[in-house]
């Protein structure tokens, strides 16, 4: 499927109309969850302002020259010159690869990736000017996009964003929050389940296994599935997709007057968006079923103060005794 193609599906251009119109609600997209490492309480009382609260703790890069930061203009500032060192870089499988690693760095997603990246250094340079020109000729069928040696993660959806035109980051927390929007969308359509050309796959937090408190970066429940996110042509084609998307929605008339058309540089409208999805996916739990929304804050407080090293005495049969009472909730059907 190509771009013209996808962006005239009905429920994607039904979809395209309901959240241009509604990008400015002062009700519809308010969230909030405590941050798991700082223990910081986030809240967010628009799409708008996702990206006004955006946070990403972003190291610095003596050889690009910027410093790190947190906001969304120190971010905006460092995605800029790892652009440009990216481009710069074309044809030169060393410089390609040194670029690509220090984007890896900046998103956080080193493991792994730039072990790749060094180990296939050779022909990287034309590798990334190849699958570059597939994404941006707009369509998910070209060959070098379906190849099983396309590697299409967390990682590498950072290099294409700062390569292609108009290319959202489409990492799990992206991934989560658009997925909200799907579930808002159904909701407000009447709808029983995902479209298909809506169901955009989601993936798991990078938390222990174990973890008391996972993040919920699934945003399926009540009927609402969305499937798993496969790394290689499955994450290239989604990829797409939610950037065709997004960027029909911001170019959509009604959606002439929302702030985000007044994203000043280093940022733009489509980044922004992608930011602010990026901060509300962190964790959808919040929304998650009645039963669990009574003690997700206590329990969140605990775990944060257990990670600090603040360890409570707490009573074991009043704890097995909020479990049960969570899991007989959990059970009753409805």
């Amino acid at each position: 499927m190509n771009c013209k193609t996808y962006l005239a599906l009905p429920h994607v251009i039904a979809f395209t109309r309901w959240l241009a119109s509604e990008l400015e609600s002062p009700e519809l997209f308010k969230h909030q969850y405590v941050n798991r490492k700082t223990g910081v309480h986030w809240s967010c009382s628009s799409l708008y302002n996702a990206f006004e609260h955006y946070r990403w703790n972003h190291p610095g890069n003596a050889r690009l020259d910027f410093a790190p930061g947190t906001s969304a203009f120190s971010n905006g500032m460092a995605l800029a010159a790892l652009g440009k060192d990216l481009v710069a870089a074309a044809g030169d499988d060393a410089r390609s690869a040194e670029a690509a690693s220090d984007v890896m760095r900046w998103g956080g997603v080193t493991a792994h990736n730039v072990d790749w990246l060094q180990t296939n250094k050779v022909g990287l340079a034309s590798m990334l000017q190849t699958i570059v020109a597939a994404l941006d000729a707009g369509d998910e069928r070209a060959s070098v996009l379906r190849s099983d040696q396309l590697r299409f993660n967390a990682g590498m959806t950072k290099v294409y964003s700062l390569l292609c035109k108009d290319f959202i980051i489409y990492d799990s927390r992206v991934a989560a929050g658009l997925g909200w929007l799907v579930v808002k969308y159904c909701h407000a359509h009447g709808l029983v389940k995902v479209p298909r050309d809506l169901c955009f796959p989601w993936a798991k937090a990078k938390e222990d296994k174990d973890a008391l408190a996972p993040k919920r970066r699934n945003p399926g429940g009540d009927g609402f599935k969305f499937t798993g996110l496969r790394s290689g042509h499955h994450h290239a084609m989604w990829n797409l997709r939610a950037s065709w998307l997004l960027s029909a929605v911001l170019k959509h008339p009604d959606a002439a007057g929302s702030r985000f058309q007044q994203v000043a540089a280093p940022n733009d409208p489509l980044r922004a968006m992608e930011a602010a999805l990026f901060m509300i996916g962190y964790d959808l739990g919040q929304e998650a079923e009645a039963p669990y929304q009574e003690y997700s804050a206590e329990f969140a407080e605990k775990i944060l103060a257990a990670a600090r090293g603040n360890f409570v005495e707490v009573s074991a049969d009043d704890l097995i005794a909020q479990l049960d009472d969570m899991l007989a909730k959990a059970r009753v059907p409805g």
